[in-house]
């Protein structure tokens, strides 16, 4: 069976839309998606929990979290599926630390994903709130991909308030080493495209190379070295489909040693070179 799902969006960093498919098999990604029940009710698995979330219940899922949504009774259930690359939606550096810390790095504590029932929030501007991000990703007007950033950054603000004043203080004090390794997913996305080597990455978290790799790996899912070549390669893709610079500029501008290089990795990524890609958005 494979888990990895791969969520193909050559135009915008997200796939927004609603469903009545209620026998997924396992699978996992690297995108953070949003359920919203808006008819009957389905069961979550998400790792070895099971969760069944009912119409006006909210679940944000973590990335890299093997889940999977059935049918919890007999009755038709419908629900709203947003999925989205928070690594890509270019959230403002001020606020990079807290999203990740609520978003991507809380999974990693004791949540393997965040369900607010329908008694826990307000359920009709919740509603209405994904209706209209629904029907700005399905109608697509102009300055749609705009709006839908500024939405998703509201409800996710929705989320992240209702988490921070929901949870207990905790008693547990942040030693300097697992302060800068939280943080160093924050320093590669605002560095990605300068030289990044492992070993300076391990240096800043006070860490060896072989005990930083290994601790990378258990907690995102892939090595420093394939992080970091897939948050340039989004940034390279974003660049190819949003604006007319020419390959050796966004080759540099995202850290590729130079255009051959950025070009070869592309293909092996994407399957296109970086120049069929760009064609792909006028046909």
């Amino acid at each position: 069976m494979q888990l990895f799902e791969y969520i193909d969006m050559p135009n915008q960093p997200y796939d927004i839309f609603y469903t009545d498919s209620v026998n997924s098999q396992l699978h996992w990604h690297y995108y953070s998606e949003i359920l919203y029940i808006t008819k009957g009710a389905v069961t979550l698995t998400c790792n070895d929990k099971q969760s069944v979330l009912e119409e006006g219940d909210l679940c944000y899922i973590y990335p890299l979290q093997l889940h999977s949504v059935l049918k919890a009774t007999d009755d038709k259930a419908e629900y709203a599926v947003l999925k989205f690359d928070i690594h890509t939606i270019n959230i403002p550096k001020a606020y990079l630390s807290k999203f990740y810390d609520i978003f991507i790095r809380r999974s990693r504590k004791e949540d393997f994903c965040i369900i607010l029932n329908n008694n826990r929030i307000n359920k009709e501007k919740i509603n209405s709130h994904i209706q209209h991000i629904v029907g700005e990703f399905q109608e697509k007007n102009e300055f749609y991909s705009l709006q839908i950033q500024a939405d998703i950054y509201t409800l996710l603000i929705e989320i992240a308030r209702k988490i921070k004043k929901e949870s207990k203080p905790s008693a547990r004090k942040h030693t300097d080493n697992s302060f800068s390794f939280c943080h160093i997913l924050e320093y590669i996305d605002s560095h990605s495209g300068e030289k990044l080597e492992i070993q300076k990455l391990a240096d800043m978290c006070y860490m060896s190379y072989s005990h930083f790799a290994k601790l990378f790996k258990e907690n995102y899912g892939r090595s420093c070295k394939e992080y970091i070549t897939y948050i340039r390669l989004n940034k390279a893709q974003d660049l190819l489909l949003h604006t007319d610079y020419d390959l050796n500029y966004i080759a540099l501008e995202t850290g590729f040693f130079d255009c051959s290089h950025f070009i070869r990795t592309y293909k092996k990524w994407r399957g296109v070179t970086p120049k069929q890609e760009r064609m792909k958005k006028y046909l």
